[in-house]
């Protein structure tokens, strides 16, 4: 299934499910109940306003290590995200902060989940944590071994919070994502609820043949240039309480920013 089937021709608003602190992390408040009671309060939100499809994250474990999560970790994000599964039959995402590549596809088969969203795919960059490695070779293999060929990859590319150890413009990172199997590129701004420069959307568009989407800052009053430009938008801040990526979802902003999706998409 490609991109553009998953979605049926639709430029997708994708939400995303924050979960809180996982155990083992700095911030884990010691109940893996709240975890999840979070995850469904935001997830059910999120539907409930029509989102096009969900990514779960561990976003609430800040700071984030390079590479895998403990075995603990990988079974509270089982366990939300098999919940969140149940819940609703639109595509579902997965997210392991930082570049957890073996835990994301592990997660996405187990869990029936549709795509994975990989930090760093073709780029090496250093981050706040250090020295991170693409990982387009062993992801596919990876993905292979599992029989999990209908698992998206979703490439970010020169990601948030980082710089490339290499210097070189986003379009031949997005061409090397390209030839590295990528089914689709996400084009983020440089941090969290920051704006997506639609220009390097543009730019990025230009040199390949896959979806692009924006991975961060869109807002109502974006939204218009967004659906103009992209493919599609990942949106957490501009949905959650007071527009911090740190709160819950807002049920009324959800729905605003759904109903003006679909006018702009003109559907009914």
């Amino acid at each position: 299934m490609t991109f553009t089937s998953l979605f049926a021709d639709r430029k997708p608003m994708i939400g995303m499910v924050h979960l809180l602190p996982l155990p083992e992390t700095p911030g884990f408040g010691g109940s893996v109940d709240a975890i999840y009671r979070q995850a469904q309060a935001d997830a059910d939100a999120l539907i409930a306003a029509g989102i096009d499809a969900l990514i779960v994250e561990n976003f609430g474990d800040e700071p984030y290590l390079i590479g895998e999560p403990t075995p603990a970790q990988v079974a509270v994000m089982a366990a939300a995200s098999s919940m969140i599964r149940r819940m609703t039959a639109i595509p579902l995402g997965i997210n392991v902060q930082f570049n957890a590549y073996q835990a994301e596809i592990a997660l996405a088969y187990a869990c029936q989940a549709q795509f994975v969203r990989v930090e760093v795919f073709v780029d090496t960059v250093i981050s706040a944590q250090g020295l991170a490695m693409p990982c387009s070779a062993q992801i596919q293999r990876v993905r292979r071994a599992l029989g999990a060929a209908d698992v998206q990859l979703w490439a970010d590319i020169q990601t948030k919070y980082t710089h490339n150890l290499k210097d070189q413009p986003l379009t031949v990172s997005a061409k090397e994502a390209q030839a590295a199997g990528a089914d689709a590129l996400i084009v983020t701004g440089a941090a969290t609820g920051q704006a997506t420069p639609l220009d390097a959307v543009t730019e990025v568009k230009r040199v390949v043949m896959l979806p692009v989407v924006v991975g961060s800052g869109t807002t109502i009053d974006s939204l218009p240039d967004v659906l103009r430009i992209a493919d599609g938008a990942i949106v957490g801040s501009a949905l959650k309480v007071d527009g911090r990526a740190e709160n819950p979802v807002s049920a009324e902003r959800a729905q605003a920013f759904m109903q003006a999706a679909r006018a702009q998409r003109g559907e009914g």
